[in-house]
């Protein structure tokens, strides 16, 4: 297994098992939810270790491929995450979400 930081909130990375884009696009949408809550959780705790490598956010049809996201685009996919707790109306997430983005773009 790659080198993978567990976190202590949220969800566990997934594994997407898909052969084809559409298959890709499907496993995606199926583990919409627990991709969006480990964005949120994993950069979170990232930034509060000072941890500054890429972070795992699911595993591809096996534990050796990840979906990552490395630092410089941590604004950017939360940016993504929030719009998806704002279409399911989590607002509870929304604000931690928007927190987090404020203390990342406050390091800067």
């Amino acid at each position: 297994m790659m080198d993978y930081m567990p976190i202590p909130k949220g969800a566990p990375a997934p594994t997407l098992k898909f052969e084809t884009d559409v298959e890709f696009q499907k496993e995606l949408s199926k583990y919409r939810h627990e991709i969006h809550i480990r964005t949120l959780y994993a950069i979170d705790y990232a930034v509060t270790t000072n941890y500054e490598e890429e972070i795992t956010i699911a595993f591809l049809n096996d534990d050796e491929t990840i979906l990552g996201c490395p630092p410089d685009v941590w604004s950017d996919n939360l940016e993504m995450t929030l719009d998806y707790f704002e279409e399911i109306e989590d607002y509870e997430k929304c604000q931690e979400v928007k927190n987090l983005i404020d203390k990342i773009e406050s390091k800067k």
